[in-house]
């Protein structure tokens, strides 16, 4: 799939999520890593995600988070800090999507700024194979962390996690009263991992 394309499905994907009252006002932001694999481009900041177009999106470079293209009076995401550390550090990482789903910000763990982070524990549910996990009752942990006002401080957490568990199974992190950032080899596998996480925390708010 080449830029233009992934574009407009990011653009369709967008309208899906605002559809679910995943991304209202304004709230989330979604990325695709360019065919040349050497920077990414990530919905523009304080766009509607209802009403995206191919101009709706400006082009970082991976290694330096430096931004190589943007239309004019355009600037990138929040959270592209965010975005670019995982790209930087999760090879099969080829698009990201971050939204808000209601239990994203409803769940709980008290995570501090002391800590950064918390393992937690996930149900043994159906929907886990989803992210290519076959194992029965894996017993697996998302990670999840303090939710800092400066971006750049969960961009450091998060690049901290990786560096030092570079065996972490999921496809996903979380942000504390904030949201999911879930990554994929494609546009089509992130999103369905994003359906899959979604699901899960709608589980795990039921079992709170």
């Amino acid at each position: 799939m080449g830029d233009q394309e992934s574009k407009r499905e990011i653009a369709r994907l967008a309208k899906v999520y605002y559809d679910r009252q995943w991304m209202f006002a304004t709230a989330g932001n979604l990325s695709f890593r360019s065919e040349d694999r050497s920077s990414f481009w990530i919905t523009a900041s304080g766009k509607n995600k209802s009403r995206l177009d191919e101009r709706d999106f400006v082009n970082v470079e991976v290694s330096s988070r430096q931004l190589l293209f943007a239309e004019e009076g355009q600037r990138p995401s929040a959270e592209t800090s965010i975005h670019q550390v995982l790209y930087k550090h999760v090879e099969k990482a080829n698009s990201i999507l971050h939204v808000h789903t209601l239990a994203s910000n409803i769940l709980q763990y008290g995570v501090s700024k002391e800590e950064t982070y918390k393992m937690v524990s996930l149900p043994n549910i159906e929907i886990i194979k989803a992210f290519n996990i076959w194992e029965e009752k894996p017993n697996l942990q998302v990670v999840v962390f303090y939710n800092f006002t400066n971006v750049n401080q969960i961009s450091e957490s998060i690049e901290q996690f990786l560096i030092s568990h570079p065996q972490y199974p999921l496809p996903w992190v979380l942000v504390e009263e904030h949201g999911p950032t879930v990554w994929g080899n494609s546009i089509e596998e992130t999103n369905k991992h994003l359906e899959a996480v979604a699901f899960l925390l709608d589980v795990m708010k039921e079992l709170r």
